[in-house]
């Protein structure tokens, strides 16, 4: 398997266990495999970032915003950014609130990330 495949796996992995826990740091474990992946494999970077852009329908939330925070991806960034534009132009209020929250955690300050994800946030601080 390859990285890229390992990533998407993870991706649709935690999907799978937050449809039934329902608790956010449950997708901790899944997303920091993939953060480790991304780190090993830094030549894919370009092919990771396509990857997490076309995550929404079948990742949660969570585990795109846990990366995102990690990593900062200013192309992701930029992407997530227009992307929320195009839904609030087509009042899209279910994709609107989606590209929010992953624009959120790319913040220095993102309070999920004491909120939810301290076990793994903070032990990197």
């Amino acid at each position: 398997m390859t990285p890229v495949e390992q990533l998407v796996q993870l991706a649709r992995e935690a999907e799978s266990k937050l449809s039934v826990t329902f608790d956010a740091p449950d997708v901790l474990p899944f997303a920091a495999e993939a953060l480790e992946v991304i780190a090993a494999n830094p030549q894919l970077q370009a092919e990771f970032e396509a990857v997490f852009l076309e995550m929404p329908p079948y990742a949660p939330t969570e585990f795109v915003e846990v990366c995102m925070h990690a990593l900062r991806w200013p192309n992701v960034r930029m992407e997530f950014e227009s992307r929320q534009r195009a839904a609030v132009i087509r009042n899209d209020w279910r994709a609107e609130p989606v590209y929010r929250h992953y624009l959120e955690a790319f913040e220095p300050d993102w309070e999920d990330a004491t909120d939810f994800y301290a076990s793994y946030f903070g032990s990197r601080a």
